[in-house]
C-alpha cells in the first residue's frame, strides 16, 4: 500500500510542475501531459483502493477463522492455486475448503452470473483436490483414523469478501457467504464428531505435505 501513497504523492508533484510550467512558458502540450498525468494518478487510485479491500477482506476471513481455534486446524494456502482451497480446516466433524471471491460489489448482474459459476466451480474443484489427496494416502494411514477414512465429510464454503452474499450464490453443493458469517456458518456444519485431536493432527501433516 505504501508504495502506491509514494507513487500517487511523486505523481502529484510532477502533475504540479507540468502545470506550472505550461503556464510560465506557454507551451500547451505540458498540459495535455499534466491532463494525462492526473488521468493516471485516478489508476494507481484505484489499484491503490481495491489493494485495501483486498487486504482488509482476507484479514476479515483470517480473523473469523481464527476464531474457530482450537477444535479446526488451519491451513493457509491463500491464493497459491494448483487445485487447493484458500484455507483448509481440519474439524471434529471433517473437512472444510474454504474459497475466497474478490469480486467488487459494482460488477454487473450480467457479468457477476457467469462469475457465481465459476466460483462454485472452482469450490467443488478444491474439494475433489481434497478428497483424490485423501484416497491417494489412505494406504498409509493407521487406525483408527484409516477406518474414517471414506466417512469424513468435506464442505465447501465460498466467501465473498467485496460484495454481499445473495442467496443465488448458494447451490451446486457450495455455501456463499460474507466474512461476518464465516464462522457462524462453519459451526453450523457441526455433525456427529468423527475425529479426535490426534487424527485432526495428522490429517493436517499430511495435507501439508501432500501440497508442498
Amino acid at each position: 500500500m505504501r508504495r502506491y501513497v509514494i507513487t500517487m504523492v511523486i505523481m502529484a508533484f510532477a502533475v504540479g510542475a507540468l502545470f506550472k510550467a505550461a503556464d510560465e512558458t506557454g507551451i500547451r502540450i505540458l498540459k495535455m501531459f499534466g491532463v494525462i498525468g492526473i488521468f493516471m494518478m485516478g489508476i494507481v487510485g484505484t489499484l491503490a483502493l481495491t489493494r485495501l479491500q483486498s487486504r482488509s477482506g482476507l484479514n476479515e476471513v483470517e480473523k473469523a477463522l481464527k476464531s474457530l481455534e482450537p477444535d479446526f486446524f488451519i491451513t493457509d494456502w491463500a491464493f497459491q492455486g494448483g487445485g487447493k482451497p484458500d484455507f483448509l480446516l481440519v474439524g471434529p466433524c471433517g473437512l472444510v475448503s474454504v474459497c475466497v471471491d474478490e469480486t467488487a460489489q459494482n460488477t454487473s448482474a450480467r457479468s457477476m452470473a457467469g462469475r457465481v459459476i465459476k466460483a462454485r466451480e472452482r469450490a467443488r474443484e478444491t474439494v475433489r483436490w481434497l478428497r483424490d489427496r485423501l484416497n491417494q494416502s489412505a494406504p498409509e494411514l493407521k487406525a483408527p483414523l484409516a477406518d474414517v477414512v471414506k466417512e469424513i465429510p468435506v464442505a465447501a464454503v465460498l466467501v465473498y469478501t467485496r460484495r454481499r452474499v445473495e442467496p443465488s450464490y448458494s447451490g451446486d453443493g457450495v455455501t456463499a457467504v460474507n466474512p461476518e458469517g464465516l464462522a457462524g456458518h462453519i459451526r453450523s456444519l457441526a455433525g456427529q464428531p468423527i475425529l479426535n485431536q490426534q487424527a485432526r493432527i495428522a490429517l493436517t501433516r499430511l495435507y501439508r505435505k501432500e501440497s508442498d
